[in-house]
C-alpha cells in the first residue's frame, strides 16, 4: 500500500485555486455583461490572495508564519497599547485615589494572540530594567526601571515620560517605577485582560512631595 503523506503548503494552495478556477469558470458561463465580469475576475484573485496568504500562514515555514501572523496582530497590539497609556496618563492626577491611594489600576481587553507577541516578541528581547514569571494561568511583567518602561510605550506612541505638568503654580504628577515601587502589568489568560498596577506622585510648585 503506498504511504499517504500530509499535504504541504503548496499542495493545499493548488488544490484551493484549482477549486476556485472551476468555480470562477461556472460563473463566468451565466454572465454576459463585460463588466459583471471584469468585478468577477478581481473577486476571485481577491479570493486567491486571501487564501495562498492563509494556508502560508498556518502551514508554511515557521519564519514565514511568524511574519504573518505579525502583519495582523500587530496593528491591534499597537491600539491596545495606546489606549493603556492614555488611560495611565488620564489618572495621573494630585488628588489620589480612596481605593487605590497613589496608585493606577486597571484592565484592557487583550486575546492571546496579541499578549503572546508583546511578551515574547518585544519584551523578552531584553532583561533590562524588566522581569517576567509565569504562574498557572497568568503570567506577570514587572517594571523596575523607568526608562524601561517608556521604552516600551514608545515603541507605538511618545509616552512623554508619563510625565503630567499641571501648569504654572501648580506642580507636577509623576508615574513612579523604581525597584521599591515597581510597575505591574499582569495577564489572566482564561479572562484575556492585560493589568495595570503602578504608582505616582504629585510635586507641587516647589518641588515638595505631596505623596
Amino acid at each position: 500500500m503506498a504511504s499517504q503523506s500530509e499535504p504541504g503548503p503548496d499542495e493545499l494552495i493548488n488544490g484551493i485555486t484549482g477549486a476556485l478556477y472551476r468555480q470562477k469558470s461556472g460563473f463566468q458561463r451565466q454572465i454576459s455583461n463585460v463588466y459583471k465580469l471584469k468585478d468577477l475576475d478581481e473577486t476571485f484573485k481577491a479570493l486567491e490572495k486571501v487564501a495562498k496568504a492563509v494556508v502560508k500562514g498556518k502551514y508554511g515555514p515557521l519564519r514565514y508564519r511568524h511574519e504573518h501572523e505579525i502583519i495582523h496582530v500587530y496593528p491591534m497590539l499597537e491600539r491596545i497599547m495606546i489606549r493603556a497609556k492614555k488611560g495611565i496618563s488620564r489618572r495621573l492626577t494630585p488628588r489620589m485615589s480612596k481605593i487605590h491611594p497613589w496608585m493606577i489600576c486597571f484592565d484592557v481587553s487583550m486575546p492571546q494572540e496579541v499578549f503572546e507577541l508583546l511578551n515574547k516578541g518585544i519584551v523578552n528581547r531584553t532583561s533590562y530594567g524588566v522581569e517576567v514569571s509565569q504562574e498557572t494561568g497568568s503570567v506577570t511583567i514587572t517594571f523596575t526601571n523607568m526608562r524601561r518602561l517608556c521604552a516600551l510605550f514608545n515603541k507605538f506612541e511618545d509616552c512623554e515620560g508619563f510625565v503630567k505638568d499641571l501648569g504654572t503654580g501648580k506642580g507636577v504628577v509623576k508615574l513612579i517605577v523604581d525597584d521599591r515601587k515597581n510597575g505591574i502589568m499582569r495577564y489572566k489568560f482564561k479572562e484575556e485582560i492585560l493589568q495595570f498596577t503602578f504608582h505616582y506622585g504629585y510635586w507641587n510648585a516647589f518641588g515638595i512631595t505631596q505623596h
